[in-house]
């Protein structure tokens, strides 16, 4: 391919990249700018608007005049922190046992793992389970189920077996037992896809909500997605937060309309795990890389 062409070809694909990334970044746009207007001006723009005109944080400050968000967010927050790090223990133990290639039985139960990811125990087994085990209303419902990811114990005892046989053979001639080999030297090394695998099942359990629909009457743990779905299913809301008690609730300009209120939540469900992205990217590249290499 001669210079010119090569140009060409750059400059088009970047053309198409930049037309795809702006596309894409509508809906974004939207959910944010509805999110930023009150009523009169939804009224007044024909309720699409991807920049609004006379910005404000009205629809923020109806959603946090009550628990409800605060409790949901706190409820999210609590359900994704202790999920992840349990599901993160719990999946690097038994990669890291089946990474050993002189492990008893370990076929068999690496066969029963990858049964587990090609066929469901089927929602109403699972519902009985946890009610059997007294889960039901309780924060565990959420957690226990999902306590170990078979997909992601097949992918980490894949890096485990990727890390160099002499680091192991080293540190055993040193003396060290297997908790210092795994907690001093494979799981540093193993840090990145830890990092990717949790950054999957962080935002699992953040964007979770069914299961909080099947398994808690107490709104208590609802999280924030849940109350995302029930705002978006009632058609009441926009009257629920404009209080007619408040001075001049009956003005537009201090109304907000139901579509903004679910902007404004939806953005408010999405921002904290957005925020945690950044951190984990770079980590999060390196171990999809490694992950995927032999040797």
């Amino acid at each position: 391919m001669s210079n010119g062409n090569e140009k060409v070809y750059q400059a088009v694909s970047s053309a198409i990249v930049l037309g795809l990334t702006l596309l894409s970044a509508i809906p974004l746009i939207y959910v944010i700018s509805m999110s930023l207007v009150n009523e009169q001006e939804w009224i007044d723009r024909g309720g699409f608007i991807l920049w609004p005109q006379n910005p404000t944080l009205i629809a923020y400050e109806r959603l946090f005049q009550g628990t409800a968000v605060l409790q949901a967010l706190s409820a999210t927050v609590v359900r994704t922190v202790l999920g992840t790090a349990l599901v993160l223990l719990m999946t690097t133990l038994a990669a890291y046992v089946l990474s050993k290639r002189n492990l008893p039985g370990r076929k068999p139960m690496l066969f029963f793992i990858l049964v587990t990811i090609l066929i469901g125990g089927g929602l109403i087994p699972t519902y009985l389970v946890v009610r059997d085990l007294h889960l039901l209303d309780s924060v565990w419902a959420l957690i226990l189920p999902g306590l170990v990811d078979s997909w992601s114990v097949l992918v980490l005892k894949q890096f485990f077996e990727n890390i160099p046989g002499e680091l192991e053979e080293s540190a055993v001639i040193d003396g060290a037992g297997e908790v210092t080999l795994m907690s001093k030297i494979m799981i540093p090394m193993a840090a990145p896809a830890m990092a990717a695998i949790g950054l999957f099942i962080g935002v699992a359990h953040w964007n979770s909500w069914f299961d909080a629909l099947i398994y808690l009457d107490d709104s208590k743990w609802h999280p924030i997605q849940l109350l995302i779905r029930n705002m978006f299913s009632s058609s009441e809301i926009g009257a629920q937060f404009n209080n007619a008690g408040q001075h001049n609730a009956f003005n537009p300009v201090n109304r907000v309309s139901a579509e903004s209120l679910k902007m404004a939540l939806v953005v408010i469900g999405t921002l904290p795990i957005l925020c945690v992205y950044p951190f984990l990217q770079k980590h999060f590249m390196k171990g999809m890389y490694l992950g995927a290499v032999k040797g």
